[in-house]
């Protein structure tokens, strides 16, 4: 009998409110992701952070017929899929709240990152 391999994708999310349709695209496709049983990591980093902070305007527009970032975040969440925060932007960010982001997300440094990248089940695709 053939093993099925456990594929994984990192979708790593640079782009903040400035470039909600961005973002929004890389949500949708760790939605998608996560729904087809594919374990699926989010990464937020540089502008992206933004998303991890509570009531972002923003995170609730529809684009192009897309559903909100918020909406995205909380299918994610209910998939199974884990949000992370790059720890050295979370660190040089003074908008976000430190304590807010701690207590839903979890930090990642970029050597975790490109380590699971080289591996030869997971993928990694930035928006």
């Amino acid at each position: 009998m053939e093993q099925q391999q456990q594929y994984e994708l990192q979708v790593l999310i640079a782009s903040g409110p400035e470039a909600v349709d961005r973002a929004v695209l890389g949500f949708a496709l760790a939605v998608s992701a996560a729904s087809s049983g594919i374990k699926v990591t989010v990464i937020l980093a540089l502008k992206g952070i933004a998303w991890a902070q509570q009531n972002i305007r923003a995170a609730k527009q529809k684009v192009n017929g897309f559903s909100s970032i918020e909406d995205y975040v909380n299918i994610l969440g209910d998939s199974g899929a884990v949000i992370r925060l790059c720890s050295s932007c979370v660190e040089n960010n003074c908008k976000l709240d430190k304590k807010e982001s701690a207590q839903t997300s979890s930090y990642v440094g970029l050597t975790e990152v490109a380590i699971n990248a080289a591996c030869n089940t997971s993928n990694t695709i930035v928006f």
